[in-house]
């Protein structure tokens, strides 16, 4: 079967991307409204487009009533978000945060989910998170379609001292996407590859 995308739906675009392109990695965003509103949401079409200077690409769709995400609205006016990567105990978490709640409460808050502020510049991180990034808008992309891509350059990165290694090759055990389903992706990597 050979799709051609210029006579296809949205829907059969996502759904091609998200079944093919895997695993994919998961990021779990905290931005801050201007009213210092925590936001917390789950994205795993995102990824790394360069290592130095280090930036990372998040793509975000509209809510269900077509108005923009309260994280694309958030990092638009702060310019601020962080980077959670996220493990599989974080799953149930991360899965409640992924449903849409109006912009002035926090799914923190209303899923119970403990935050640590690690540098005061960023929103915090969700406490258990042994990587994250702390990143400044870079760029907005818009291809003319119902998406918008950010483009995010990671200014600090904290790992934690549990996991770290002084010889940088260490592998957390973070969930990654495969379609609808989820997976650790450990699970996949051989330990003894360097």
């Amino acid at each position: 079967m050979l799709f051609d995308f210029s006579f296809q739906s949205a829907l059969v675009k996502y759904r091609l991307l998200s079944n093919t392109i895997t695993p994919r990695p998961i990021a779990w965003v905290a931005s801050t409204s201007t009213s210092g509103i925590v936001n917390l949401a789950p994205f795993s079409f995102f990824g790394v487009v360069s290592s130095n200077p280090p930036i990372f690409s998040i793509c975000l769709s509209t809510k269900s009533d077509g108005s923009p995400k309260d994280t694309l609205q958030n990092i638009i006016a702060t310019k601020k978000a962080t980077l959670n990567l996220v493990m599989v105990d974080f799953l149930p978490k991360l899965e409640q945060t992924a449903k849409e709640l109006d912009a002035d409460k926090s799914e923190a808050s209303v899923f119970d989910i403990s935050l640590k502020l690690i540098d005061n510049d960023y929103p915090p991180i969700a406490e258990g998170v042994r990587v994250a990034h702390f990143c400044d808008l870079y760029d907005v992309l818009d291809f003319g379609g119902t998406e918008k891509t950010l483009f995010l350059e990671a200014k600090s990165c904290y790992v934690d001292d549990e996991i770290y290694r002084d010889d940088l090759r260490f592998m957390p055990p973070h969930l990654g996407r495969v379609g609808k389903y989820y997976l650790q992706v450990s699970e996949l990597i051989d330990p003894n590859i360097t």
